[in-house]
């Protein structure tokens, strides 16, 4: 059956709502969305044609997705697919096209529409622009899914993938801090599959009163100057431009990859800070110079939101340890292990999640090999400590180029 009444049932008896405006939820679908591509899109900018992207959302933004950018094109070709699970049988999809213009705060505003979701294929909708002109043509396919005992419970709305990442390269970033060094620029953004499976929506990790810097942030006389300032910051390091790199991440190889350093071929000893919203997992490079300077680099990924899904560091490892990698030896990826913690001093994550955390990266990269380690584990600070004494050991500046196993999975 693939709208389900009695699956609606249970989700209201089993994740009662705590939100009387939601639609009606007795009877629930799963739906695979196409976004193929546009057509005939008008020239936005005097020099050149558009550079288009969507945003796509469900039932007035109840979930929400965003496209690649793909430039200088009337015609933008996307082949981009969204899996969302226990939709209001009634459920409405709405699209909004834009035209990114990196030189301005503000991107072009192309048109949109609305359809509500029922099985089509390769439909062709006209993008309504102001006063209702036509603005080109959006085609999409709609797929009804067959519910099966693994996605029955789900929570209403759920993204079941594919999982996705962003990554976002900030030169202004880097001409500010005038350090010749692209990589520590960088910001990934992952769309992770059923977060809420796994963490409760409804009890996340709140910034943690007893650490001072939080304190600075979110309470007290330059609480609101502080937050302006990282919210900005934040802006710049996620913002969406034409360099922006997207795609696929079908594996625990293709996350693998997204870690490489292209300048060297090789995975890099180095700790990240993350954290975990609702739909992103986010991370960079703890030691950039430019993140350093920030009071928290947790609230930065953040967007000085007051509560997290959850939030550390993480680091990848070769299985043995750094100390006694062999920089010439060629692994395999079932060879590294991630090594992650909960050390966010602004968020204080419950050390007993951390098998939760275990699990989602496991669901969304199979195989992949995860250590989870509470902040104050001596292991885990041992660890760390290989890890940067590697990166700086004279074997990782004349390690031989390592060669890929896969390719890198871009979309373009």
């Amino acid at each position: 059956m693939t709208c389900s009444l009695r699956s609606g049932i249970e989700r209201t008896l089993i994740y009662p709502s705590t939100n009387e405006n939601l639609p009606d939820e007795r009877i629930t679908c799963d739906f695979l969305i196409k976004f193929h591509a546009a057509y005939d899109l008008p020239k936005m900018d005097i020099v050149g044609r558009a550079d288009p992207y969507f945003r796509a959302k469900i039932d007035d933004g109840r979930i929400k997705y965003v496209s690649a950018c793909v430039v200088d094109t009337s015609n933008p070709v996307w082949n981009e697919e969204w899996i969302v699970r226990k939709v209001p049988s009634n459920g409405k999809l709405s699209v909004e096209v834009c035209d990114k213009d990196d030189t301005s705060t503000y991107d072009d505003y192309i048109g949109k529409f609305q359809v509500d979701l029922k099985t089509v294929e390769n439909k062709e909708i006209p993008i309504l622009g102001p006063l209702n002109t036509i603005q080109g043509r959006f085609k999409l396919s709609i797929i009804l899914l067959e519910n099966s005992p693994d996605t029955v419970n789900l929570r209403p709305y759920t993204f079941d993938g594919p999982v996705r990442y962003a990554r976002h390269h900030s030169l202004s970033v880097g001409h500010l801090t005038k350090i010749n060094d692209e990589r520590l620029y960088f910001t990934w953004e992952i769309y992770l599959k059923r977060i809420d499976t796994y963490f409760d929506k409804n009890n996340k990790q709140k910034w943690n009163s007893s650490y001072q810097a939080a304190k600075s942030i979110f309470e007290g006389p330059m609480s609101q100057v502080m937050q302006s300032m990282i919210k900005k910051a934040h802006r710049v390091l996620y913002a969406k431009t034409t360099t922006n790199e997207f795609g696929l991440l079908n594996s625990h190889e293709d996350f693998w990859n997204l870690l490489i350093n292209r300048n060297t071929n090789k995975i890099k000893p180095c700790v990240y800070t993350y954290i975990i919203e609702d739909h992103t997992w986010r991370f960079s490079e703890t030691g950039a110079s430019f993140f350093v300077d920030f009071v928290s680099k947790h609230a930065l990924h953040a967007n000085c939101e007051q509560t997290v899904v959850y939030a550390g560091e993480f680091h990848p490892r070769p299985i043995g340890g750094w100390n006694q990698y062999n920089p010439n030896e060629i692994l395999s990826w079932n060879q590294w292990e991630l090594v992650i913690d909960n050390g966010s001093g602004t968020y204080a994550p419950d050390l007993r999640l951390l098998n939760e955390l275990k699990d989602l990266l496991v669901f969304n990269f199979p195989n992949l090999n995860v250590i989870t380690y509470d902040f104050n584990d001596p292991q885990l600070k041992s660890s760390i400590k290989a890890c940067r004494d590697f990166a700086k050991s004279p074997k990782a500046q004349s390690i031989e180029t390592i060669k890929l196993l896969l390719p890198s999975p871009l979309l373009h």
